[in-house]
């Protein structure tokens, strides 16, 4: 053992003056005891100056440092696989009865290898006790475990794998199990056989629908042994209604067909669907024939009213890209030179969320809210200019303020470009803390030159914040092309540039895209709630796997738009008496930002089942999870409080149903496995075979025991036998002045 040295915060210098004062006091007190022999006296000073030193040392705290070489036995992983696939009885693979077999005799490798036991399937886990292991976990995450490992390899000389090699990963296992540098012991369970089956093993679809509207559900469906045969695939509602039934040709054994399904949906909630395939002869599991899934159906369609004031190709841009999006419901209105309407059939009772003006207005604002009957002034717009042939100065129009002074200003030539498409940060935009506005959030980065646009040489409006900028091709000058404004709960949109359709005409896909998505952006960012954008609460999909964790995320930012980091976020969950039970859209979506408002839906037939608290993570998020292991639709209601008063509240609903992934694929992948076990200079055995195991294991050295160096920091500070040595020396020195007299 060597002195390493001390750990402390006091200046040395002060302690050791303190110390050795203390010393010369004690010193000095006895020397006037003049009564005593001078060994008495000595010995009783000797007596308190060692108590007094040994605590002086404990408060430098001396540290003290061992190392040696000790003996030990290898260290081993085991990863054993908790799916449900290995719980499948095929050929002399038993199911939980081999496993349980295997288990007992790999437990006698304890007695040569120190193991540490993990299972994995939805997540990966210790597992304290490997007789608990349940077969129940319907994924398996097999690439997971293995990058485990890799976080945990300077630990171990060895992993021991027990898995069918049955995963729905993309990665490569065996790639990721080369990267750990350690050898894979590959235990292979399960049936390599072919069996007569058919399996749907995947169904492709939006999770969120618009109401009054066709949904697309691709089917994918696996059949195996069934040449030349007929399969029927159904799908029905969560009542057992069937919606709609197909007949597919199966022409070759091992055949994977898609079909999809077209669905109107005619009702809002969460909604969810059975695919089913009819029993097929001598078929070898039923497990595997149905699937479900949900899909969230909202009424949440944007009414847009476009009103244009002239005819311009634009004009035909912007409607055909609003009438094409499902989530928008277009009304036009184009004004004619004599005040008319192009439009024979002009709704009344027109409905509008949001508001766009096409080119530069010729009627004044307030006559145009009372031909159609809109308050257009306090409405979310969307300006997009096109010079007027008619010079008309408007009057009583305070709307068009600030941008009055485009109607007269001067006209140019703009060029967009990846190197001059520049985006500057919004000033009052409250986006999610992103540094890209949301306007052009997800739109494709311009690589290459684009059509010249027509504009307005003017440059940014007061209160106007730029979010796109384009370079005037005279002199290369910088100038504004969209500016937003957000006041309180109304935003505006003016758009000072002209003849997009040139991107939208264009051969290239990519200058199709950007406008198509930077003018869907526009209306969705008007539209939308500048306070809803500060909360964000959900969960992490609509449907789980029972057994499978239910995860929660939430986003909380201030009214500045910085993220809230000390609220309280609580989450009720409640469940349902029956599957088909549903809440309306506007409930489930809908969030009150006021303490005052009160919810407005109530759970009918529902049971509070849980809650959790969800835990922050920093920059305004916040996460928590929850296992359920039962089916059913489950709502949740996230209510959010600060200082212990409710600021807001969120509300929706997931589904928790059994998943049927692990009995897709019945036979064991023995080219993973073994790909595994060679690729790491491992060992691959089949479950029926551990005793070749255990001789691979003795023959490679595996049981040989390492040296370990075990190194030991010793601190005195820590150990109680100081403090009785000092209540003995000052007991000592108390008895010795009892016995002469000095107490």
């Amino acid at each position: 053992m060597e002195f390493v040295g001390f750990q402390h915060s006091f200046p040395v210098f002060l302690l050791s003056l303190i110390w050795l004062g203390t010393i010369l006091l004690i010193w000095w007190s006895y020397s006037k005891e003049t009564i005593l022999d001078s060994k008495i006296r000595f010995g009783l000073s000797l007596l308190r100056t060692l108590s007094v030193s040994i605590l002086f040392l404990l408060v430098f705290n001396p540290i003290f440092f061992n190392s040696d070489l000790q003996k030990s036995p290898q260290n081993l992983m085991v990863l054993l696989d908790s799916s449900e696939s290995m719980s499948l009885n095929k050929g002399d693979y038993k199911g939980a009865s081999t496993y349980s077999s295997v288990l007992d005799e790999l437990q006698q490798l304890e007695q040569q290898l120190n193991i540490d036991w993990y299972q994995f399937g939805n997540f990966v886990r210790p597992s304290s006790s490997i007789d608990s292991i349940s077969l129940i976990d319907s994924d398996s995450r097999l690439t997971q475990a293995i990058q485990q490992v890799q976080a945990l390899k300077k630990d171990f000389q060895g992993v021991l794998l027990v898995s069918d090699g049955i995963h729905n990963s993309t990665i490569d296992a065996s790639i990721e199990a080369e990267l750990t540098g350690l050898p894979f012991y590959v235990v292979a369970m399960g049936d390599t056989n072919g069996v007569q089956d058919a399996s749907i093993v995947d169904v492709q679809r939006n999770s969120l629908g618009y109401l009054n509207t066709y949904h697309e559900f691709s089917v994918s469906i696996q059949v195996d042994g069934y040449a030349n045969e007929q399969l029927t695939l159904s799908m029905s509602d969560l009542m057992g209604n069937v919606l709609e039934s197909t007949t597919l040709e199966v022409t070759t054994s091992g055949q994977r067909i898609v079909h999809i399904f077209r669905v109107y949906l005619k009702e809002i909630g969460l909604q969810s669907f059975r695919f089913s395939i009819e029993a097929l002869e001598n078929e070898w599991t039923l497990m595997n024939n149905e699937l479900r899934t949900s899909v969230q159906v909202i009424d949440d369609q944007i009414d847009v009213v476009h009103i244009a004031y002239q005819v311009h190709p634009d004009v035909r841009m912007i409607r055909n890209i609003v009438s094409t999006n499902p989530q928008m419901r277009l009304h036009t209105v184009t004004l004619q030179r004599d005040g008319s309407y192009l439009e024979t059939d002009l709704d009344e009772d027109l409905v509008a969320d949001v508001v766009i003006i096409h080119g530069e207005p010729w009627v004044d604002i307030l006559e145009l809210t009372e031909k159609i009957g809109l308050e257009l002034s306090s409405m979310p717009m969307v300006y997009l200019h096109i010079p007027s042939p008619i010079k008309s100065r408007l009057l009583n129009s305070s709307v068009w303020d600030p941008m009055n002074n485009w109607f007269d200003n001067s006209v140019g030539r703009f060029q967009l470009t990846a190197s001059n498409n520049e985006t500057l940060p919004p000033v009052n935009a409250n986006s999610l803390a992103s540094s890209r506005h949301p306007i052009i959030a997800d739109i494709p980065r311009l690589t290459e030159s684009t059509p010249s646009l027509s504009g307005i040489l003017s440059p940014p409006l007061s209160l106007y914040d730029p979010i796109i900028n384009a370079r005037y091709v005279g002199n290369q000058e910088v100038y504004p092309t969209i500016q937003v404004q957000q006041f309180n709960s109304s935003r505006t949109v003016l758009v000072s540039h002209w003849n997009w359709y040139l991107f939208y005409q264009s051969s290239r896909n990519q200058l199709r895209q950007y406008v198509d998505q930077l003018f869907s952006n526009m209306i969705y960012w008007v539209n939308s709630n500048p306070n809803e954008d500060n909360i964000q609460i959900s969960t992490s999909r609509t449907t789980y796997s029972v057994n499978e964790s239910v995860q929660f995320n939430a986003t909380l930012l201030n009214d500045s738009g910085q993220p809230e980091n000390d609220a309280s976020v609580e989450i009720l969950i409640y469940e349902h008496d029956s599957m088909h039970a549903v809440l309306r859209s506007d409930d489930i979506l809908e969030t009150q930002m006021s303490t005052y408002n009160a919810p407005k839906y109530k759970y009918e037939q529902t049971d509070l089942r849980s809650n959790i608290q969800l835990t922050p993570s920093g920059s305004g998020e916040y996460t928590g999870t929850i296992d359920i292991d039962e089916e059913g639709i489950f709502s949740y209601d996230a209510i959010v409080r600060k200082n212990g008063t409710e600021v807001t509240r969120n509300s929706g609903q997931f589904i928790v149903q059994k998943s049927n992934d692990e009995f897709v694929v019945t036979s064991r992948n023995n080219l993973l496995l073994q790909r595994i076990a060679t690729e790491t200079d491992g060992f691959f055995v089949e479950y029926n075979d551990i005793e070749l195991l255990r001789d691979t294991m003795r023959t490679t050295g595996l049981y040989e025991t390492v040296d370990i160096l075990v190194e030991e920091y010793f601190y005195p500070v820590q150990e109680v036998f100081w403090f009785f040595i000092v209540l003995i020396l000052l007991g000592l020195e108390w008895f010795g002045r009892k016995r002469y007299g000095l107490l």
